[in-house]
């Protein structure tokens, strides 16, 4: 019985401090027939639930009404133009299926007051009313939620993943990160027992059924894996091997490349570009962006992987002579 009472009474105090009430520690032991020092507990118990739900709110003294407040740490919602940038962000990847886009521009929406909400929505209503999902048009916010709480709690999961043939096949892996890139969500995992160490990428919206195991894994410190470093090496979504790549880029200037390669540097300058050298994962998708800059790049090291541009680049040739 004391318990419950002693659950009705904060309750009791924190509504009071949410409707903007001031708490006198006196008046208030009085009113609930319980001494001064509990209703410090209590205040108390109550600041340290808003410190830990991360809530922005905080319980202060207010010397001029001679009590405790309730009082806003961090401004409530997200500002105007902030909602205006992130809706317009979303609506350009067309990530989401066209259900999850309208909910989450609505929400989005609802942060703002009523003014702002209109102007907001003067410049984003008519992209909502056209928008148009990628092909697949498969709801994600569940399954990266799902994939994120495996990844916080270190637990396999089972996937039943279906391939670019429509070839569907069951893999058990060790979740590490979940990475966004042109259109889609990827997941990065460690096949179980596998014996390449490489990392594997799998597009969310091909996971066709997804399952927390109740096996943990561990990472040793050494292997543990950052998702800003992955980030920078894996920039087109194709596993294989860590590769170091080395390039001339013959381009007016050299921003649009080590934005493409965030951890790309420059080895050297050259009289007519620059000489870069960049961290990958496999090469598949890093080739083709490089054939995408024409005569701009030249493919330096690693040796086999210029060899192999050559060829492409021949072949390519072979199909345009005329017959």
């Amino acid at each position: 019985m004391e318990k419950w009472e002693q659950i009705h009474r904060v309750l009791q105090l924190y509504d009071q401090l949410r409707n903007g009430e001031t708490i006198n520690k006196s008046e208030a032991a009085t009113r609930l027939a319980v001494s001064m020092r509990t209703i410090q507990r209590d205040i108390s118990n109550i600041q340290e639930h808003l410190a830990n739900s991360f809530s922005g709110q905080t319980i202060e003294y207010d010397a001029v009404k001679k009590g405790y407040v309730l009082t806003e740490s961090t401004p409530k919602g997200i500002p105007a133009k902030e909602v205006l940038i992130i809706s317009k962000i979303l609506l350009e990847s067309r990530v989401l299926s066209a259900d999850e886009m309208k909910r989450m521009i609505d929400t989005l929406l609802a942060q703002s007051n009523t003014k702002n909400r209109k102007t907001i929505y003067t410049f984003v209503g008519n992209e909502l009313l056209h928008y148009r999902p990628l092909q697949h048009n498969q709801p994600l916010i569940d399954i990266v939620w799902d994939i994120a709480e495996s990844i916080q709690k270190k637990r396999f999961i089972e996937i039943i993943y279906e391939r670019m043939d429509q070839q569907q096949k069951q893999h058990i892996v060790k979740p590490v990160a979940i990475l966004f890139s042109e259109y889609y969500f990827y997941l990065i995992a460690f096949i179980k027992d596998s014996e390449h160490h490489s990392p594997v990428i799998f597009r969310l919206d091909r996971i066709r059924l997804l399952k927390q195991l109740n096996e943990p894994f561990s990472i040793a410190e050494k292997d543990r894996v950052e998702e800003g470093i992955l980030r920078q090496r894996i920039q087109f979504m194709y596993s294989g091997n860590l590769v170091r790549l080395q390039f001339k880029f013959r381009g007016v200037t050299i921003t649009p490349v080590l934005d493409r390669f965030p951890n790309g540097k420059i080895i050297r300058t050259l009289e007519d570009g620059w000489l870069v050298e960049a961290e990958v994962y496999g090469t598949t998708g890093c080739i083709m962006w490089l054939l995408s800059q024409g005569d701009k790049v030249e493919v330096t090291y690693p040796v086999d992987l210029r060899e192999h541009m050559k060829k492409l680049i021949e072949n390519m040739l072979y199909s345009y002579k005329e017959a």
